[in-house]
């Protein structure tokens, strides 16, 4: 039989345990796992500024004890060079692989070999479509609509569109291309006169832009990736565009909401922009920590575009040039927001 000294002694300890519990995040595992990324492609500012994003939540986290370390492995947007990047992963035995994805299919079966040694696999940004894999993924419709359909109206439903596309061949870029089709379709009197491809890089999208600026019809708007690339282009093409420049969705990029601010000061000019957060990848790297620690998870869950519009461009003035607008993912946003979504 326990005296009371006893019992008082253990319910003081169990007390001081469950204190120490509520100190300890939920996101903590019994042994610190290690995390791996794999990106297919390092080429433009927003990749370069996700990837720094998941350095800087990983770094806190490696403080935390809450991972014991990573790596980042970067790719040229080829599918065989992110096989050749998964199957390294696989050798080295991480716990989770992040991946940022080439191709929607074609990794789906290094992603399942992943997943059948016991690896976690979050995809991200642009997702894989295996079985296994966990999803973040845009919510397009979400998105691109509400963005071409502002675009259409503040061209007055009417008038010649350049579509400029942003890295071929991602899950990204042919979810965003569909759903600028489909809205488009509501405005007859909107005609496209010009498709490209800027892979999400300001420099790519204004040769690409300038190049065929010359045999393309007077240009009212241009809905896509690569906005101040764009803008360079029809600054430099000048002539009508030097007193008027088509209404250009804007991608978040801070270059062009600088510029966007100082049009607007000049003329008035109007626009709208919605990018994807580059932060994502912090958002993926807490979602990761959750599935580690058996919490229920959803197998597809969706992210919401970062919003600008001429009533709050202002806001972004401070706005780190080679950035884009993006907020910080906390543990506690994952658990509030993504950890909600149904499956």
């Amino acid at each position: 039989m326990i005296c009371r000294k006893a019992l008082a002694r253990i319910v003081a300890m169990a007390g001081a345990a469950a204190a120490i519990a509520l100190l300890i995040p939920s996101t903590a595992v019994a042994n610190p796992p290690f995390i791996a990324v794999s990106n297919a492609y390092f080429g433009n500012n927003w990749r370069h500024q996700m990837v720094d994003a998941f350095r800087k939540a990983a770094d806190q986290a490696k403080k935390d004890k809450l991972i014991s370390g990573y790596i980042v492995l970067n790719g040229d947007n080829s599918v065989s060079a992110q096989i050749s990047q998964m199957i390294d992963l696989i050798l080295r035995k991480p716990d989770v692989i992040l991946l940022d994805s080439a191709s929607l299919t074609a990794l789906n079966g290094v992603v399942q070999k992943a997943c059948a040694v016991g690896i976690v696999v979050v995809a991200f940004d642009s997702v894989a479509s295996a079985p296994c894999a966990y999803k973040i993924d845009w919510d397009f419709v979400n998105w691109q609509r509400p963005l071409t359909d502002g675009i259409a109206k503040l061209m007055g439903g009417k008038g010649n569109l350049i579509i400029v596309r942003g890295v071929r061949g991602s899950a990204p870029d042919k979810l965003m291309y569909e759903q600028q089709v489909e809205t488009l379709k509501k405005y007859p009197g909107i005609k496209v006169v010009g498709t490209v491809y800027g892979m999400a890089t300001a420099a790519v999208t204004q040769s690409v832009v300038s190049n065929v600026l010359p045999s393309l019809p007077p240009i009212a708007g241009v809905i896509g990736d690569g906005s101040y690339g764009t803008a360079q282009a029809f600054e430099q093409f000048g002539g009508a565009y030097s007193s008027k420049m088509p209404v250009i969705s804007g991608d978040g990029d801070a270059n062009f909401i600088h510029w966007w601010i100082q049009q607007k000061q000049r003329n008035g000019y109007t626009t709208l922009s919605m990018n994807a957060a580059p932060s994502v990848s912090q958002a993926a790297l807490w979602v990761a920590l959750e599935i580690l620690n058996h919490h229920k998870v959803p197998k597809y869950m969706k992210m919401s575009a970062s919003t600008v519009t001429s009533d709050t461009v202002k806001q972004y003035s401070a706005l780190k040039p080679g950035t884009a607008v993006a907020a910080s993912y906390s543990a506690d946003w994952v658990r509030q927001n993504l950890l909600t979504q149904n499956n």
